[in-house]
């Protein structure tokens, strides 16, 4: 139940899916396990995710973006391997409030391609450790004000090509570096993956029915939530 919401909301909002499976699966399995299984599950429906996004999106800030962040995931699989994961937890979802507070009075910062690249970074070492990959850049995509279907578009693009670089970290610390979670919790993801994409076919049909100022809405929301979890959780 908790994989198809998760689908949904990232179907509707093009981000989100770690916020509804992570306590779920951190409940059942732990974090290190529930960070595999995000990634594992996330990329087996990037095909569906990204069906007509490619030509709205401003693809080459979302990549830039993307390229940043994968670049600094090994870091964040380190600090994730060596440090507490509840206060890593805390101290990203204090950053992440303290970003939609900034949003939402107007202090967005939209700047170049290399404010874009740096966001990307501090978003690959969050990911890393935590599995949170976007808050740090849809909030620099929002605050851009650019319509909601290429904003969801450009955040859809930088999400699928992250997941896809995390899980290739995650499977060469699986294979060559102690390891993160053992090979089960990737098979246990597989086996959860159909109801995934089945819930992104859904939240996508709901996206086209929905108003620009509602997209953003709800996607501020799901921030101020992922954040309000991640500090309390």
């Amino acid at each position: 139940m908790a994989v198809a919401l998760a689908g949904t909301v990232r179907g509707f909002a093009g981000f989100g899916a770690g916020l509804v499976m992570m306590a779920p699966l951190s409940l059942l399995y732990g974090l290190p396990a529930a960070v595999v299984s995000v990634a594992v599950i996330d990329s087996v429906a990037i095909p569906a995710m990204l069906k007509g996004v490619w030509a709205i999106a401003d693809r080459r800030r979302a990549l830039i973006a993307a390229g940043a962040a994968a670049l600094l995931l090994p870091l964040g699989t380190y600090i994730l391997q060596t440090s507490d994961p509840q206060l890593l937890r805390q101290l990203a979802g204090a950053g992440v409030l303290v970003f939609v507070l900034a949003l939402s009075l107007g202090w967005g910062w939209r700047g170049g391609e290399k404010a874009t690249a740096l966001i990307g970074a501090s978003a690959g070492v969050l990911g890393g450790a935590t599995s949170l990959i976007g808050p740090p850049v849809i909030l620099h995509f929002l605050a851009r004000g650019e319509a909601a279907a290429r904003t969801r578009a450009s955040i859809a693009i930088y999400i699928s090509v992250v997941v896809l670089s995390q899980l290739v970290v995650l499977a060469v610390a699986e294979g060559f570096v102690g390891g993160i979670a053992g090979w089960s919790a990737w098979g246990t993801a597989l086996m959860l993956a159909p109801a995934y994409v089945v819930g992104i076919l859904l939240g996508r049909s709901v996206f086209h029915l929905a108003s620009p100022l509602f997209y953003r809405r709800v996607a501020m929301a799901l921030l101020v939530v992922v954040g309000l979890l991640a500090l309390l959780g």
